[in-house]
């Protein structure tokens, strides 16, 4: 019965990848994010706000399992970066952020690569930082990077329903050829 299982289940597996392999993702999409103007949405549904409006209607439909990565358009030390981020995980009723990695790649232009099975749009504002629940990891953009003129592009990438179980996969892959300088991808 288990090995039964085991065959069945590696089949529909490499008739997956076979899929990605010839047709690549699904979908892409790309926004950019200017942090120093971003307003406070944690009492207002950003969804809905002038600003953000069309990217989350785009987000939206972005209904399979997506892989991301977040891309400094800024010239501006990744220390620096990394040190503000630290000051404000460090703060008194912070939201939780990335690990930070001992060793990372100064020249780097990846801030941050990540994944989710569904729903993208919910983990965008949560790397924005309006996410109400502040037990939820993200970058929380909105509580660290004013002053720093800091400007990003959000690369997303979504895939067929059925690789939403091995999108860990591309995830760890993405990080290796990205050096994203912070989250850890094991």
């Amino acid at each position: 019965m288990t090995k039964t299982l085991i065959k069945n289940f590696s089949k529909k597996l490499i008739e997956s990848l076979d899929y990605v392999s010839k047709n690549g993702f699904k979908n892409e999409f790309e926004f950019e994010i200017d942090c120093e103007s971003l307003k406070d949405y944690n009492n207002v549904d950003i969804r809905n706000s002038l600003e953000f409006k069309s990217i989350f209607k785009k987000l939206k439909d972005l209904d399979g399992p997506v892989l991301y990565w977040f891309e400094i358009l800024s010239d501006i030390d990744n220390e620096i970066l990394r040190d503000r981020l630290k000051i404000y995980s460090n703060t008194n009723n912070s939201k939780v952020t990335p690990a930070m990695k001992k060793n990372f790649d100064n020249n780097s232009k990846c801030l941050y690569v990540g994944k989710v099975k569904k729903s993208v749009w919910g983990r965008m504002i949560q790397h924005l930082g309006f996410y109400k629940v502040q037990r939820t990891q993200g970058l929380q953009l909105f509580y660290w990077t004013k002053g720093l003129n800091l400007k990003l592009k959000v690369h997303l990438y979504e895939f067929e329903q059925d690789m939403a179980d091995m999108i860990s996969i591309f995830e760890i892959e993405l990080a290796k050829l990205n050096r994203p300088i912070v989250g850890k991808h094991k």
